[in-house]
């Protein structure tokens, strides 16, 4: 046994001691004693020069802050203020504004402390009136991590009808599941509704077109490339060769994605949790089905009818993705869900190039075209095999829960890819080329 120095062991000894202490300090700052979800609720107006900011945050995000306690850990609300003063300060500097890109300097109007059953951030007027109107009285009873903290922070502009874009940075810690609650009021025009996740970036609230495309492109882009996926796009293109043949399959898969997906974002389609389980089952089948093929005879005709199926039960999982997003669409939701679609499509192309490449250097490097192709398909189908299995049970379980009456509306849904797949029928019969052959008969052709 390895024996240590002993004028090792107290150094050692105190990283230990370090280390236990600061595990619980990282779970602390990493949320695992908070809620699975925090909600914060705001208004942003601008008016007569300025950019008001009213902000409602849970009270137990400001355990940092060690906000004056008294009695069994109520807030003693007499001596406050210097605290909440400087929670003011930190929420403008982690909920950032600008103006026509130049970012805005928050003043502190404001600071409150108010109980859970307060409903004043219903609205804006009500909002202000509530941060305008005299604070809790000291003796209030109110537990540290029970109610809300409130204030008002109010920024300089050039004007009203100014271009004003948001960033939210507060507890970054914890991603996504923290959520703000946004209404702008602008100088013009409706009011815009958001709800802005952690982390999401800047965020325009009134996005010119130009904003809006950009946007919606790299959502679209960003979650076309999930992993599921491109294990069905390797095995789909691994026996083939031709980009362009194997480009005109997958613009197939796209164009019927894109349609599904358009169709639930827009509401022709009730989004459904059935579709979650029935677009994993679905892909796992056809990674199965195309697997078994990549070992037999192979035929790019039949791939494109598979693609099509596939795209149009796909775009039922993303569809949920682009309804999310398209309150950031402000007055271009067209230009918007045609930038979504552009960029599914844009990553599907990227994805096929990538996938060529790297089989590519598989085949010629390391196991040459048939022995690849054996070994690729056999543990992409192993892997396909087991979402199916488990998305089926899931899908099992949403059936009897909803009935099969939301399949038979997702049906409807798949007659355009049935349609689109037939073409194929139309197309050369050598379309894509001559595949890699399988293992078996290059074998047999080398006279065994």
């Amino acid at each position: 046994m390895l024996k240590l120095p002993a004028a090792l062991h107290p150094f050692l000894c105190s990283i230990a001691f370090v280390a236990v202490l600061a595990v619980p300090g990282l779970a602390v700052a990493n949320g695992a004693d908070l809620p699975p979800e925090i909600v914060l609720q705001g208004f942003v107006k601008p008016e007569d020069g300025r950019l008001h900011l009213l902000v409602r945050v849970p009270l137990v995000l400001l355990a940092s802050f060690a906000l004056p306690k008294r009695g069994p850990g109520y807030l003693d609300l007499g001596s406050i203020d210097d605290r909440l003063q400087q929670a003011a300060a930190a929420t403008g500097r982690q909920i950032e504004l600008r103006e026509d890109g130049v970012a805005l300097v928050p003043a502190v109007r404001a600071a409150r402390i108010a109980v859970l059953s307060d409903r004043s951030f219903l609205s804006y007027e009500a909002a202000l009136a509530h941060l305008e109107g005299p604070p809790l009285s000291a003796d209030t009873d109110l537990f540290w991590n029970q109610g809300f903290f409130d204030t008002q922070l109010d920024y300089p502009i050039r004007s009203a009808r100014g271009h004003f874009s948001i960033q939210v940075n507060v507890a970054p810690e914890l991603g996504q599941r923290l959520k703000l609650r946004l209404r702008f009021l602008p100088a013009e025009g409706p009011a815009v509704s958001n709800e802005l996740p952690g982390g999401s970036g800047w965020i325009a609230l009134d996005p010119r077109g130009y904003e809006a495309a950009w946007l919606f492109m790299k959502a679209g882009f960003v979650d076309a490339f999930a992993f599921d996926r491109i294990v069905f796009l390797l095995c789909l293109v691994a026996p083939f060769r031709r980009f362009l043949s194997l480009l005109a399959v997958v613009m197939v898969l796209a164009g019927l994605q894109a349609l599904t997906s358009t169709a639930i974002a827009q509401g022709a389609l009730v989004d459904s949790p059935l579709f979650a389980p029935l677009c994993g089952a679905s892909l796992g089948a056809a990674i199965v089905l195309l697997a078994i093929g990549n070992l037999a005879a192979p035929s790019l005709r039949r791939r494109w009818f598979v693609s099509a199926l596939v795209g149009a039960v796909g775009g039922f999982s993303l569809g949920h993705v682009l309804a999310g997003v398209l309150q950031f669409a402000g007055t271009h939701p067209v230009v918007s869900v045609l930038s979504f679609n552009l960029g599914m499509a844009l990553a599907q192309v990227v994805s096929l190039a990538l996938a060529l490449v790297v089989l590519r250097l598989l085949w010629d490097r390391l196991l040459g075209p048939a022995l690849g192709v054996v070994v690729l398909s056999a543990v992409l189908g192993h892997m396909g095999w087991h979402w199916m299995v488990d998305a089926g049970h899931e899908l099992e379980h949403q059936i009897g829960h909803a009935g099969p009456s939301a399949l038979l509306v997702a049906a409807r849904w798949l007659v355009p890819a049935l349609l689109a797949g037939a073409m194929a029928y139309f197309l050369p019969r050598r379309f894509g080329g001559t595949p890699i052959p399988p293992l078996l008969a290059t074998w047999l052709d080398k006279g065994g």
